[in-house]
């Protein structure tokens, strides 16, 4: 893995039911494709019989014939007290989403050979305080030092005008995700 002074922020969607990594390189944002090939990883956390905790396409696959060794959709628990049972093992939302985080920042490290510790992190329009810091800690759990949280429509509008940024415009930027709906 190459090491040096310049070492890439990732931009993180952590998304209800799917997660994405991107990078700006080479004066353009590309998306980071996880280890199977995929832009977008299942935001699906299993733990299989010998305690192994698996993450992605192969805790959703999982999830099929063992669901109560699987969480999903635990985004929506952040910043609460709920807790998920997965086998023996049982996690908080930022624990679970810390390890789709982890998944996330490997794949990048692979993908650009670089060790990736810097991130920024989207979460809805609606999350509180609470709910914030409950994701940036999920961040620091995976080894990550989050630069920013932010918005995920914000985000959204930020990547539509990176082309044009002399152009003066009104947006009005549709969030539709898996689990939420920013407007």
């Amino acid at each position: 893995m190459v090491s040096d002074d310049k070492r890439p922020i990732v931009g993180i969607d952590l998304g209800t039911t799917h997660s994405l990594c991107a990078v700006f390189r080479d004066g353009q944002p590309e998306l980071i494709p996880n280890a199977l090939g995929e832009i977008l990883t299942p935001s699906v956390v299993g733990v299989v019989d010998d305690g192994s905790i698996i993450v992605g396409r192969a805790a959703q696959e999982l999830s099929i014939t063992q669901p109560e060794r699987t969480a999903r959709c635990f985004k929506r628990a952040m910043g609460t007290d709920q807790s998920f049972q997965l086998g023996d093992k049982r996690f908080r939302s930022p624990e679970l989403s810390s390890l789709v985080l982890r998944s996330l920042k490997a794949d990048a490290e692979q993908f650009l050979d670089r060790e990736v510790k810097d991130a920024v992190i989207t979460v809805p329009a609606y999350f509180n305080d609470h709910q914030r810091q409950a994701t940036k800690l999920a961040g620091e759990l995976a080894g990550l030092t989050v630069r920013r949280i932010v918005n995920e429509p914000t985000a959204a509008a930020l990547a539509y005008g990176y082309d044009d940024k002399d152009a003066e415009k009104k947006l009005l930027v549709f969030d539709l995700g898996g689990g939420t709906f920013d407007v």
